[in-house]
């Protein structure tokens, strides 16, 4: 918990004068009084507000003169005001700054925020009135997407209609908007922004009142917060902790971007329900009981923004908002001999020591014990205060909460000599000074192997003249001792990079994808020295015939992600992706200057997208993509995607010129929309739609049935799809990483391998591309091995039919599996009719081709025709097989028997992880690959389950 629920989160009412110029010492004498916080009310009152240490002024604003702790305030602090953007100057700047002329920023001294004009809403947003920037006041750089108010479980946005905006005595501003929201709009929302004069952050209160007839239940009430180029952080894991996927109950969700960071927290103080994923948190703070005609409710909660990119900040500010009274830290950094370093590129680490058993203010409560009062419970892990390199010189300087503290350092290729303790009591600042070792530095080549793999084997690590060429690669660092990783991941698109790297022995790693080898060595760097070495990887898997794609990426320019265009082809490149679709969310961007301007496109095509995500009542469908897209006018080439049907969204893309690739990829809540074609009961109107959409080259071309990590999700997304083809509705399936940021969601993984004529990237005919995902769908989806299988004449996506009137007709199945060394593959499972018809074929990669990739070959005697036939099951039958299994496919020494028209699908998997390539939890980068359909046309008929047979 942020504090004890009589205490209620608000931002502080501030009082007083800044303290002028005067260094630490000055600072310090004059905070040493500062009295606690005191209750007003509701709202918490800090008498020395008006000298708390830190991220206000001295700190996080960086004056230009070294000596000036914090810039001369005279007289009381001006009002907060709300005005309408003109032009640029008074827009806000960053990677995600969406503000635009007509847009309304409600700003003090402090922080500022941008609230959309009314109509349609930017982002994932459906109209105006949400929040769209947030940024310290005078930076002014923005890098939060946006925060959407969210109703109801599934997921409802509040679409306003009316604004308004104000100011109050007491010196604050606010900005109201009023709208609906809820199932058929039956719900009046209204929502007011308030800014005080000198608050870092911004109230936002909603109410709500049902209109309707009826009770309306499932009124989960909080914001849907997508982060943008900020990282979202774990509240009650350790506060650096990246990420905080899953669902959890915790005290706020925030989020770290490079300047700024932001912080989301009920109102009250009270634990809120967090469910979050890459790029996005989903906040519930209330969930009332059914709300009866004319009954109300409401809720609030605060926005912080912090003014310096980094975990401590957010702890801090969340701190002093609950009440507490922070302290401040000033750091010096040190060589050996003592002498000052200059600035430094890092991570100053400040670890909560309990002190007699019981845990610090900021630290992790004792064993059954509460957080203290006022305090922030990062569990008992360190809050980081990030460095970035700067100008000038002078001790590092930070506010903290109160407590004992050991100091730490990483960056920069340097360690900590020792460690230090720091004892931080509120109102003072106390000093500490940190020894760092000499800069270790480590130069590395990496270079693409060309031809067949030496008899002895792989190709040496290192060696004085490396043959090969230049090639782009991803570099993993690890500790040698620890096996811990020493560094994020690193990417060179030359095969040439410079790492400052600590003294010690570091073991590295230089990867492409699953596609190639990998190549490692372990080296020693010496304190201030630098080491020197040379690593070969080679392209060993053949995948001829298929290019590697990533369906689904996203951008800055989406809401919810943060990398730039040349950060997101470079990470794509570094992986082998040779396809990549810019998928933004309601806009359709261009990647192609970032590729030629990198020089790649000979290495990796992009074409435009569109990402249309709705939960409402028309399309109904989540999330739906469409490729290619004429990237022109960003925001006028997107689809119309409010209120339409799935029927008139279809309609509008076969509408345009040329072919369209429509991808479904999820419903909101996990899972694909197409699930209600499965659904006896319910939804009847998205069912009748729905089911006109799914046919063999006229509707819905594929089925994004993998999603980045969300190996739970892949599993109920197979079973739709195996109920899909058992219907005779045959989809292409997809994988996709989904992408939103740089780190545990890479590109690539996972991929989907289509057939194409001609597989060179730099001569992709997308054309050929969309025809192989919508007709031939010929595709593999795949985050390591690559399967592919072949049925007589027919390969994965096409029809294998026997002849006419023949009976017992024999056709060989060939399923090939081919793999990296480093790449694991164990089992394969053959599913007919999407039920696995025998135990797993282990698999052992006996062997090795010329290039080095281990291969496995099975060859599967498949008897057509054999008895009578039935007709396919319904959608929806179940006989004891799954959703509507087929009793197709009974083994009988060791052939597969098929009477009926029907498919099958090649699965393979691994045991061990994808390490050292990727890192996080093991089951969700265990290896596994899949083949599309085969279709079986057992009667010889020309068709199978709604799938026609090539002429």
């Amino acid at each position: 918990m942020i504090r004890s629920p009589e205490r209620p989160l608000r931002p502080a009412a501030v009082r007083g004068r800044r303290p002028g110029p005067g260094g630490l010492a000055a600072l310090a004498l004059a905070c040493a009084t500062c009295a606690p916080p005191a209750q007003n009310g509701s709202v918490v009152v800090s008498s020395g507000a008006a000298e708390r240490l830190g991220m206000l002024c001295r700190w996080g604003h960086g004056d230009a003169e070294q000596g000036e702790l914090c810039p001369r305030a005279d007289g009381a602090a001006r009002p907060a005001r709300v005005r309408r953007i003109a032009g640029p100057a008074d827009a806000l700047s960053g990677p995600l700054a969406a503000g635009r002329p007509g847009d309304h920023v409600l700003e003090n001294d402090e922080i500022a925020v941008v609230v959309e004009q009314l109509g349609p809403g930017s982002g994932l947003a459906e109209s105006g009135g949400h929040v769209i920037d947030a940024a310290d006041a005078r930076a002014r750089r923005d890098e939060l997407g946006q925060i959407v108010a969210r109703l109801g479980a599934p997921a409802r946005q509040a679409v306003y209609s009316e604004l308004a905006t104000g100011a109050g005595e007491d010196g604050a501003a606010w900005i109201e908007v009023r709208g609906r929201g809820g199932a058929g709009g039956a719900l009046s929302v209204t929502t007011r922004y308030t800014l005080g004069p000198r608050d870092r952050a911004l109230v936002i209160a909603t109410s709500i009142q049902n209109d309707g007839g009826a009770p309306i239940e499932g009124l989960d009430l909080g914001d849907v917060v997508h982060w943008g180029a900020a990282a979202p952080i774990a509240p009650i894991a350790p506060a650096s902790a990246p990420g905080s996927r899953g669902e959890r109950e915790a005290p706020y969700v925030a989020g770290v971007g490079t300047g700024v960071a932001y912080a989301l927290a009920a109102a009250d103080g009270a634990p809120l329900r967090a469910r979050s994923g890459a790029g996005f948190s989903d906040a519930t703070f209330a969930r009332p009981a059914p709300l009866p005609p004319g009954g109300r409710a409401a809720y609030q909660r605060v926005l912080a923004v912090a003014p310096r990119g980094d975990p401590l900040a957010v702890a801090t500010e969340l701190f002093f908002l609950g009440g507490g009274a922070p302290g401040g830290v000033a750091i010096e950094l040190v060589d050996a001999r003592g002498a000052p370093l200059p600035p430094l590129a890092g991570k100053v680490t400040l670890t909560p020591i309990a002190e007699g058993g019981v845990a610090p203010a900021g630290g992790a409560a004792p064993a059954g014990g509460a957080a203290p009062a006022g305090g922030v419970a990062p569990a008992g892990g360190a809050i980081d205060l990030w460095l970035r390199a700067t100008a000038g010189g002078g001790p590092l300087g930070a506010e903290a909460p109160p407590g004992l503290y050991e100091v730490g350092f990483e960056g920069s290729g340097r360690r900590a000599l020792g460690s230090a303790r720091v004892k931080i009591r509120a109102g003072e600042v106390a000093p500490a000074r940190l020894a760092l070792s000499g800069a270790g530095r480590l130069a590395l080549s990496v270079r693409e192997r060309v031809g067949p793999a030496p008899a002895a084997g792989p190709a040496p690590a290192s060696g004085p003249a490396l043959p090969g060429r230049p090639t782009p690669a991803k570099i993993s660092l690890f500790d040698a001792t620890t096996g811990r990783a020493a560094a994020p991941p690193l990417f060179t698109l030359s095969g040439d990079l410079e790492i400052p790297l600590p003294p010690g022995q570091h073991r590295v790693v230089a990867s492409r994808g699953p596609e190639f080898s990998i190549a490692e060595a372990t080296v020693d760097i010496a304190e201030g020295g630098e080491a020197r070495i040379e690593l070969a990887i080679a392209r060993v898997v053949d995948t001829s015939g298929h290019v590697a794609c990533d369906l689904r990426q996203h951008t800055a320019r989406s809401a919810d992600a943060g990398a730039s265009a040349a950060a997101r082809v470079a990470s794509s490149a570094v992986e082998g992706v040779e396809c990549a679709v810019a998928s933004e969310h309601h806009l359709v961007a261009d990647l192609a200057p970032a590729v030629a301007e990198l020089k790649l496109g000979g290495r990796l095509r992009t074409i435009p997208g569109d990402e249309l995500t709705s939960a409402r009542g028309g399309a109904g469908l989540g999330s739906v993509s469409v490729f290619p897209l004429d990237p022109a006018a960003p925001v006028a080439g997107a689809l119309r995607w409010r209120d339409q049907t799935a029927g008139a969204l279809l309609g509008e893309v076969r509408a345009l010129p040329g072919e369209r690739v429509l991808q479904v990829s999820r419903a909101s809540g996990g899972g694909s929309p197409l699930h209600a074609l499965e659904a006896p009961r319910g939804a009847p109107d998205l069912r009748a739609d729905l089911a006109a959409l799914v046919g063999d080259g006229a509707g819905i071309d594929a089925l994004e049935v993998w999603t980045g990590r969300e190996i739970a999700a892949r599993d109920r997304a197979l079973e739709e799809l195996w109920g899909l083809l058992r219907a005779s509705r045959p989809v292409t399936p997809t994988a996709t990483s989904d992408t939103h940021g740089l780190l545990g969601a890479e590109p690539g993984y996972p991929r989907t391998y289509v057939g194409v004529a001609d597989d060179d990237p730099g001569r992709l005919d997308v054309a050929d591309l969309v025809a192989g995902l919508r007709r031939r769908r010929d595709v593999v989806i795949t985050n390591g091995p690559f399967v592919t299988m072949r049925l007589g004449e027919a390969r994965q996506g096409g029809v294998a039919s026997a002849r006419r009137g023949a009976r017992g007709e024999t056709l060989s199945l060939s399923i090939r599996v081919e793999r990296a060394p480093w790449v694991d593959a164990r089992e394969l499972h053959v599913l007919v009719g999407g039920v696995a018809n025998r135990a797993p074929i282990p698999l052992d990669g006996a062997r090795t081709t010329p290039a080095g990739a281990l291969v496995d070959e099975i060859a599967i005697p498949v008897i057509v025709g054999a008895g009578g036939g039935r007709p396919p099951p319904r959608l929806g039958a179940r006989d004891g097989g799954g959703l509507g299994a087929s009793r197709s496919g009974q083994s009988a020494h060791g052939a597969i028997a098929v009477a009926e028209d029907t498919f099958v699908v090649a699965i393979v998997r691994g045991r061990r992880p994808l390490e050292p390539v990727l890192a996080g939890a093991p089951d969700e980068i265990l290896p596994f690959a899949m083949t599309a359909p085969l279709w079986i046309d057992a009667d010889g008929d020309g068709r199978s389950l709604g799938r026609a047979a090539a002429p």
